[in-house]
This record gives C-alpha cells, sequence and structure tokens, in this order.
C-alpha cells in the first residue's frame, strides 16, 4: 500500500468515520487494484478508461458477485476523487463505469419460536446469563454487532441506550423487557469478571477472560447456540438486527420508524423489511374479504 493509500484510509477512518470492517474491505479493494495496475506496469495517476474496464472485466470473469463489484468499485472511485481533490490528479478512471445490477435478497431472519429456542439453550452460570442477555440485546434494540459490542455500562439509562452508528451518528435504543430482565441477571455476575484494565471495567458485555467482547466472538457465539437449539438455518449477529426488523414492521411499525431504530440513513435500505408486512396483509386479505377467497374456501 502506497502513500496515498494509506492517507486516504486514514481520511476514512479519522474523518468520515467509516467502521474498521469497512476500512479493511476498503483496503482489500484497492490493494487489489494497485496490484492490477503493477502487472500492467500503469501508475495509479496515469490509468484510464482501459485498465478500468479490463479491471472491471476481469472480476466479472473471475465469479466475483456482483455485490462485491459494485463496493470495489465504489471504493476505488472515492479513491480517486479524494486524490483529484488532494493531489489534483486528473482523471477519474472509474467516473463513467456503472455498477452492475443485481437482485435484491430479501435478508435471513427468524421467527418467534427460534428465537426463543436460541435462548432456552443460552443455560446457566455466568456464561449463560451472558449470552442470553447479549442475544436479548441484538434482537431486543436491532442493533448491529459493533455497536453492542461498544456498549459501556454508562451508556445504559432505565430501558434505553445511547449507541454509535455508522459514521459516528449516535441514536437511542429501547430496551425490551426481556432484555432488561435478561440485564439485570446478568450485571451482578459481572462485577466479579472485569479485568482491570479501563475498557474492559467500562465495557457491558465482556468475553470470558474479562475483557470487552469482539464481533468475532459474538459471531462466534450466534452460530455455535444456533446449532446447539437445532436452527435449520445460518445465523448470525446481523440475523438479530433482520429479525428485529422484519418483526416490528410485521407488528404494523412505520417504515420511518423502523428507519430511525435501525439507524439508517436512507429509507430505501429499511424499505427491502416491508417484505413480510406485505406478506401478512396479504394473508389478511385473502382471509378475510368474501372475493379474495377461493371457491373451495367459500363452500367451507
Amino acid at each position: 500500500m502506497n502513500t496515498q493509500g494509506r492517507d486516504w484510509l486514514g481520511y476514512l477512518r479519522n474523518v468520515l468515520h467509516l467502521s474498521e470492517a469497512t476500512i479493511r474491505s476498503y483496503r482489500v479493494d484497492l490493494a487489489a487494484w494497485q496490484d492490477f495496475l503493477a502487472e500492467l506496469e500503469v501508475l495509479e495517476g496515469g490509468a484510464g478508461l482501459t485498465e478500468a474496464r479490463i479491471f472491471m472485466s476481469r472480476m466479472s470473469s473471475s465469479g466475483m458477485e456482483a455485490a462485491t463489484i459494485n463496493r470495489r468499485l465504489s471504493a476505488i472511485r472515492g479513491y480517486y476523487e479524494w486524490c483529484r481533490r488532494k493531489f489534483r490528479w486528473e482523471l477519474n478512471p472509474f467516473a463513467d463505469i456503472g455498477i452492475l445490477k443485481i437482485g435484491r435478497r430479501l435478508p435471513g431472519y427468524l421467527t418467534y419460536r427460534e428465537i426463543e429456542s436460541l435462548l432456552e439453550a443460552c443455560g446457566d452460570g455466568f456464561a449463560g446469563l451472558r449470552n442470553r442477555a447479549l442475544f436479548e440485546l441484538l434482537y431486543s434494540t436491532g442493533c448491529r454487532v459493533g455497536e453492542i459490542c461498544s456498549l459501556d455500562l454508562g451508556d445504559l439509562s432505565g430501558r434505553q441506550a445511547m449507541v454509535s452508528g455508522k459514521g459516528g451518528r449516535r441514536r437511542v435504543v429501547f430496551i425490551g423487557a426481556k432484555a432488561s430482565s435478561a440485564l439485570a441477571e446478568y450485571l451482578p455476575h459481572r462485577l466479579g469478571r472485569a479485568a482491570e484494565d479501563p475498557d474492559s471495567r467500562r465495557a457491558l458485555i465482556l468475553n470470558l477472560r474479562g475483557k470487552r467482547i469482539t464481533s468475532r466472538g459474538v459471531y462466534y457465539l450466534t452460530q455455535r447456540y444456533a446449532e446447539l437449539a437445532n436452527l435449520a438455518k445460518r445465523v448470525t449477529p446481523h440475523t438479530f438486527r433482520h429479525s428485529f426488523a422484519t418483526h416490528v414492521v410485521d407488528e404494523g411499525a412505520d417504515i420511518r420508524m423502523a428507519q430511525e431504530l435501525l439507524g439508517h440513513a436512507n429509507l430505501s435500505t429499511t424499505q427491502i423489511y416491508t417484505h413480510t408486512g406485505m406478506d401478512r396483509i396479504k394473508q389478511l386479505y385473502r382471509l378475510s374479504h368474501p372475493h379474495a377467497k377461493s371457491r373451495e374456501e367459500g363452500r367451507r
């Protein structure tokens, strides 16, 4: 990674406040482009539309998913725009290349019963109480895994919490009755577990070594307990967020309220969760409207 690349990543972290996961992805994207140019013996500032098209073609022919290609395109295009402003580079080779069309997949989510099964698998002791509080918080608040991991004790206020989301945006999330009860059971056991360093003493959710739990640790726990609960689907921490959004919309929440709760900057990101709400409306219509019933249903 050259100096310009390192400076750009620093800009993303310190000025735009992008998440570390996003910065890691962008680092990989930019490195792939720089390696490609090195192979062609072309300087970054001298690359043009031809090189950009060959790069895009190579990614497509390699079987890379359209969503990954689009992210890579967005990252490198953003890098060049930053270099144009900072170093007065003349050309952005990706400026006229459009993103690939992709079908929008519905996010996977858990049913109410599946969530209960996962919670029942948590067991007792410190780990069991911690895991139950963790899963209840993920589902009750709809937070991203990084937001939950970064929660401090001081962020809690009754049955509310202040979280820091993408781009450094802070928002209030609500803690439901079951999550509040799970926290009340967990917190007394947490007291004697925290390590001596300041961050561990502040952290709300601890790992078994008394340190702040990490996103990777939460990923491991969700997959492990999904297996213990015999759930026949892939479960990640984000599945709880999808479940939260799906259920609040399904229960009649306004889409803009769901947007606020999820911390989405754009309403279009939230609108994908209306799929189950529409399914429920269609089902109620078919059951209740006399002209919507089939003939056989009408005879019953």
